[in-house]
């Protein structure tokens, strides 16, 4: 016999409609293997001394403070008294409130999350301390398939013991899920919000409008003698991210060719005296928009069957697709008789002023992304006085499927033009008059790049669709990647009395991990056979579709022709979709497996008052990895004069094995002395690693041969040579922590925590015969050397503090009461140094020109400072973020910089009854652009906009 408990009147009436529906979408989701959190990351509400119940900002505050003053390690956390009573949109956003932890923008949403200065692939990220897959090209967890809606509690450890699982070298982030006996109470929650996104209104034929729902039921049941919880979640998005955006290629030369040269590219001469600028290959211009749905199930059921054991199944599912359309106008020569004007060149190389001679380009793109996520799993605990032992075994899967079908025109002519901003002399340029296309203007010092034709030059309508009769292409790319790891752990624990050692833990776990990607899934119509006509042409022109595109200037509004992709791709390609190649084999194609066995040993270790106490232990990981690719097949033949020649085979590959097999041994110490009743000092000291990129570990081979795929001599062909590394390995450091932590109130804190890394953590390319490989053809075995990255054995030192103020000022009178601040500041430093990778005509790299990069995402200074109100049923808060410039690379493409970042959001809510709150928020209010620069820190490469975003709606609860 089964009978509920913590029965309200109105959710006893609703659970019999809503749990049911709730329960058969559940029921018609796909299988998948089941997961199970590791506990409840805070309790859901706190009382204050007098017994008032405290919740809404004030609760998430003291539950956050709770959770860092009571871990064994040091920890920064943001923990709601409820899910979905986070003021973010994302998961994302939550973590960039944590001091030390900074997000990189995309599409005007926080992803690729970066510790304390150090890039995401340094750091390690967990779904209720398990590892998750990730369907981008690296392992950085996409934290926008997890809605905030169903996460009650985010975690990072900036310290580590050997318990936890090895993957960060900056910290471990953990998302943490609420387990329906530890929250205790029934509970029925609805939310639903209306989007408003401006930029997206902007656009012909769209509204802006869009929208966010998520419903989730907790409840808890007597079985017997025992207790059964059961929670699930349902959150659905439906948004659009409309982006306007000003790129230059990734490929950029130096040169210091100065003259009136029109027709050929501008090049770089050492005995030449004039200095050195840099130019990319094409400048484009694009305007973008977006449709972007997310449907998210999360679900838990936990058992007690008696008090000492504890059995959780739960399982997560995310499904996203992403619909893109965009229209692109491009300089597609940018360095074709290039000349610096006049007071247009910078001493570092930036080009601020200067004039060219290009063919125009149209490029239509139609862009469709499917991204499903599956994960779960079952653990079970047994706990008594002696000991302590849990199994858990996980399953994480995640899929992406990704089409593009792009398309080209060219002009039948080339155009001269000239490119200037304000900082730039343009006297001696003469302009036509016309319309005058805007980058970039915002009156706050950032360069504006526009584009004026020449008098000179042949006149050209950038809104003239009929001029694009050449060079038709029609292109379908498509990509598809699995990633799939299942896990299985055994941890124990012996607890020991009366002794400074409390406890012995050990542990075991196992994980293999396996990520399939198929890339270069190319179907072509080349220039030689995609038919370009005037009807054609114009039967899929269509007009600019933005008004006030990039925000509008003082000069004019930019627009240029357009043309619908599928439109054109269907007239080119003579299909609507060519589908992908017969053969889809390709040496982009990756599959490599980690297999990883992970044991650890450690003690706790505590005085009788508890005053002292931490922890010891080591972690041990063998790690065997396995990686299949492709290289393209030759036959080899020798002259008389013993000169071997290679003749690739049309259409045939050769398979290629790589295999490493390594050990990390990571021990680490925590302590912990508590100097009063409310303040603390921690310390810690431990080894960790971040294991690298899994596909930059792919064993595919690229041996070139001439543009026309011609036979090429052995000489030729070493020189081009390239693949993936299966050799990598993880990369290390040793850290050293200290945190000062003061607790005057259970509302109120002070931390100062300062941290130390010395890091083995460089992947530098490898290049003129630095590895060898051997390849066999025509049953003879030949050493190349292959160009790729490599682990650097070189050290270098990260240092750096964070400081936090959270403060309530409840103990004022009356209204003032209710105001609150949440400060934190972290500033970190480095001496490591990553020389621009980029080989420019094979011989002259441009390290030789440009000053190196440091850690991927090192920004020195972050800031995050949250000011609230709440008192009675109104809660205001307004959140500011920032984020110095930092490195962002893209390949092994020149590298690129991202300039400081900035966000200020709002939120509000009121409680009309204690059932019904009305909740508003904003985000990006001061209308933040994203920038970046390549190959240096003055020349602006790209440039993205997307507005703000406004959402307003009611939540229920009952």
């Amino acid at each position: 016999m089964i009978a509920t408990r913590h029965r309200s009147p109105v959710s006893a009436v609703l659970r019999q409609g809503f749990l049911g529906g709730v329960a058969s979408l559940a029921l018609a989701m796909p299988a998948v293997a089941q997961d199970v959190g590791t506990g409840q990351a805070g309790p859901a509400t706190e009382s204050s001394d007098d017994g008032i119940v405290v919740s809404g900002v004030r609760a998430t505050q003291r539950n956050s403070l709770q959770t860092k003053r009571n871990a064994d390690l040091i920890v920064d956390a943001l923990v709601s008294e409820e899910i979905g009573a986070t003021p973010d949109q994302s998961v994302g956003e939550t973590l960039e409130r944590i001091v030390g932890v900074t997000a990189d923008r995309f599409k005007g949403s926080a992803s690729e999350i970066s510790i304390r200065g150090l890039g995401p692939f340094l750091g390690f990220s967990t779904l209720n301390g398990r590892e998750v897959t990730s369907g981008s090209g690296d392992r950085a967890v996409s934290f926008q398939q997890f809605p905030s809606e169903l996460v009650n509690g985010v975690l990072v450890y900036k310290s580590q013991n050997a318990s936890l699982v090895e993957g960060g070298t900056s910290g471990v982030i953990d998302l943490r899920t609420l387990r329906p006996l530890d929250y205790g109470k029934a509970r029925v929650t609805i939310d639903a919000r209306g989007v408003y996104e401006p930029h997206d209104a902007r656009i012909e034929g769209r509204n802006g409008l869009g929208y966010r729902i998520s419903a989730s039921v907790i409840d808890q049941f007597q079985v017997g003698d025992g207790e059964l919880g059961i929670s699930i979640g349902y959150a659905r998005a439906d948004e659009s991210a409309a982006e306007d955006f000003y790129t230059e290629s990734s490929s950029v030369r130096p040169c210091n060719s100065i003259g009136t040269n029109t027709s050929g590219n501008c090049s770089y001469s050492a005995a030449s005296a004039n200095p050195v600028y840099f130019v990319p290959n094409a400048f484009l211009y694009r305007q973008m928009n977006n449709d972007l749905t997310r449907d998210a199930v999360m679900g838990t059921i936990q058992f007690k069957p008696r008090p000492e054991l504890d059995i959780n199944i739960d399982g997560q599912f995310s499904r996203r697709s992403w619909t893109e359309n965009r229209v692109d106008f491009s300089l597609a020569e940018g360095r074709r008789g290039i000349i610096p004007l006049s007071g247009g060149l910078l001493a570092d190389g930036t080009l601020l002023a200067f004039q060219g001679n290009s063919y125009l380009e149209a490029q239509p793109r139609n862009r469709e992304r499917d991204e499903d996520y599956y994960g779960g799993g079952f653990s079970a605990e047994w706990t008594d006085d002696a000991a302590k032992i849990g199994l858990d075994l996980s399953y994480s899967e995640t899929q992406r499927d990704q089409v593009d079908r792009s398309t080209r025109l060219r002009s039948t002519g080339t155009r001269m033009f000239a490119v200037t901003n304000p900082n730039g002399t343009t006297s001696n340029v003469n302009y036509t008059s016309g319309r005058v296309p805007y980058i970039l203007d915002k009156s706050s010092g950032y360069p504006v790049l526009s584009i004026f034709p020449l008098a000179n030059g042949s006149a050209f309508d950038l809104d003239d669709a009929s001029i694009y009769l050449g060079n038709g292409r029609a292109q379908r790319q498509a990509e598809y990647r699995t990633d799939k790891i299942f896990a299985a752990r055994l941890d124990g624990t012996a607890f020991v009395a009366d002794s400074f050692i409390t406890a012995i833990k050990g542990g075991l776990r196992y994980s293999n991990h396996l990520r399939l990607t198929d890339l270069d899934n190319d179907n072509d119509i080349d220039p030689v056979s995609a038919t370009v006509t005037a009807a054609g042409n114009a039967a899929c022109a269509i007009p600019f579709r933005e008004k006030n595109y990039f925000g509008g200037t003082p000069i004019n509004v930019s627009s240029f022709a357009s043309f619908d992709p599928l439109c054109l791709y269907e007239a080119l390609a003579g299909t609507p979709d060519a589908g992908p190649l017969a053969d889809p084999r390709s040496i982009s194609d990756l599959n490599v497996r980690e297999q990883i066995m992970a044991a650890y040993a450690m003690a706790d270790f505590g005085n009788p008052s508890g005053t002292f106490g931490g922890n010891i232990g080591v972690r041990v990981v063998n790690t065997q990895v396995t990686s299949k690719g492709f290289r393209g097949s030759f036959n080899a033949t020798t002259n008389t004069a013993g000169v071997v020649t290679l003749a690739p085979v049309a259409g045939a590959f050769e398979n290629v094995t790589g295999k490493n097999n390594f050990w990390s041994v990571l021990p680490s110490v925590n302590a912990r002395l508590d100097l009063s009743d409310d303040f603390l000092v921690r310390g810690a000291i431990y080894k960790a690693i971040s294991r690298p990129n899994i596909e930059d570990m792919g064993a595919g081979r690229f041996i070139s041969t001439d543009s026309a795929g011609n036979p090429t001599t052995i000489l030729d062909a070493i020189s081009g040579i390239s693949g993936g590394n299966p050799r990598l390995e993880p990369l290390e450091s040793w850290n050293a922590d200290v945190s000062f932590e003061w607790y005057p109130s259970a509302d109120n804190a002070i931390t100062l925590a300062g941290f130390y890394k010395r890091l083995r953590a460089g992947i530098v390319p490898a290049t003129g015969g630095a590895i060898i490989e051997p390849f066999t053809i025509n049953g003879q075995t030949i050493l190349y050397p292959v160009a790729q990255q490599t682990n650097s054995d070189d050290t270098s030192k990260l240092w750096g503090f964070e400081a936090t103020l959270n403060h309530s000022f409840s103990y004022l009178p009356g209204l003032l009461g209710g105001f609150g601040v949440i400060l934190g500041y972290s500033y970190a430093d480095t001496d490591f140094e990553y020389p621009d990778p980029s080989i420019v005509d094979g011989v002259n790299p441009l390290a030789n020109f440009v000053a190196p990069a440091t850690f991927v995402g090192l920004s020195k200074h972050t800031l995050s400072a949250e000011g609230y109100y709440e008192k009675g049923p109104l809660a205001l808060r307004l959140i500011y973020k920032y984020r110095s410039p930092y490195f962002k690379p893209f390949q092994l493409a020149a590298n690129r910089y991202s300039s400081e970042q900035k966000s200020l959001d709002a939120s509000a809510s009121i409680d009309l009854t204690k059932n019904v709150e009305l909740r508003f928020q904003a985000l990006n209010l001061t209308n933040e652009d994203y920038i970046l620069s390549r190959p240096t820190l003055d020349s602006v490469s790209e440039v993205s906009s997307s507005g703000r975003r406004y959402y307003a709606g009611v939540k229920l609860r009952f």
